[in-house]
């Protein structure tokens, strides 16, 4: 039986004041590890640091190939 690869994960804390604001947040800091590496991120986790605060685990996924 093949063993699954283990996850590659990466912590990034974030300071909001709305969820509104800390989902375009989220969405930009994905967008920007997206365009800097060959692999794009999941949201995995969310650990709260207390009052406007979280950390947010992230796990590595292959791009999608796109269409031609």
């Amino acid at each position: 039986m093949a063993k699954k690869p283990e996850k590659i994960t990466h912590n990034h804390d974030f300071a909001y004041t709305s969820d509104a604001e800390l989902n375009a947040q989220i969405a930009a800091f994905t967008a920007a590890y997206e365009a800097s590496h060959d692999h794009r991120l999941a949201m995995d986790a969310r650990r709260s640091l207390g009052p406007g605060k979280v950390r947010i685990t992230f796990r590595q996924v292959d791009k999608k190939p796109g269409r031609k």
